[in-house]
């Protein structure tokens, strides 16, 4: 009887191990690629509408957030650096006050696209992308997700903002005016002429901004379950696999 039992929690003991999974890909047999793209997806959702929380809100007398404050100024658009010379020249000739102004406007600018960036980007995004291996995304690094969105989706988000999300704004606030103004003044003190686009340069760093507080905040998702919504959900189950 003593040996029966003996060869019983010996067999036990080998089916155990035999079934041990050494591949680290466990959570492959947990969820299907489908699975594990719905939760990229919603990581995707969550950081990014952090991000307009963060970015893409108007500042207050008690809360400073927007691109104009948010992060002690880190994500402040600035004025072309192809128009350093033409910028400080005007300075020197007593513009940098109206030139502080439209920094603020075109912060002010990108701050109100919010809503837009959420309906015509990111829900299209959310709704419709792929990974070509999920699995492996979803292992590549605290910020593979936002890497793999900027990669393929930065050109369109850019031109998104210099047509239909960024350009309203810009001419709302007179921000195209006021820089064609600034070019012409540069122009009566030097006779020299420039032609900067700063709707394209304000794009870019909109963009950049954007992705790069969202890098952030996917990392933040990553290493807290905290940010990943309910245990029931598909998010916070497929993460669950990272917790070491």
């Amino acid at each position: 009887m003593e040996k029966r039992i003996y060869l019983l929690l010996l067999s036990i003991v080998v089916i155990f191990f035999s079934c041990k999974d050494d591949s680290g890909n466990f959570e492959e047999q947990l969820f299907t690629n489908t699975e594990i793209t719905r939760a990229l997806s919603k990581c995707i959702e969550v950081a990014s509408d952090s991000t307009l929380n963060a970015l893409c809100v108007v500042d207050t007398l008690f809360e400073k957030h927007g691109y104009y404050y948010y992060d002690s100024k880190a994500y402040r658009i600035e004025l072309p650096t192809a128009a350093r010379q033409m910028v400080d020249t005007l300075t020197k000739y007593g513009f940098e006050e109206a030139l502080d102004t439209l920094i603020f406007n075109i912060n002010r600018a990108a701050e109100q696209c919010g809503n837009k960036i959420k309906s015509d980007f990111l829900n299209l995004l959310i709704k419709n992308i792929s990974f070509p291996n999920p699995h492996q995304t979803l292992h590549g690094g605290n910020t593979a997700i936002t890497d793999y969105v900027k990669t393929t989706k930065l050109n369109e988000f850019i031109s998104l903002l210099n047509t239909t999300l960024l350009l309203p704004q810009f001419n709302t606030l007179n921000v195209l005016q006021k820089w064609n103004m600034f070019q012409e003044e540069y122009y009566k003190i030097t006779d020299r002429y420039t032609s900067i686009d700063i709707l394209s340069s304000s794009s870019q760093q909109v963009a950049n901004g954007f992705f790069k507080k969202m890098a952030l905040q996917e990392e933040a998702i990553r290493k807290n379950p905290d940010l990943r919504g309910a245990e029931t959900d598909i998010l916070y189950k497929v993460f669950k696999t990272l917790d070491h």
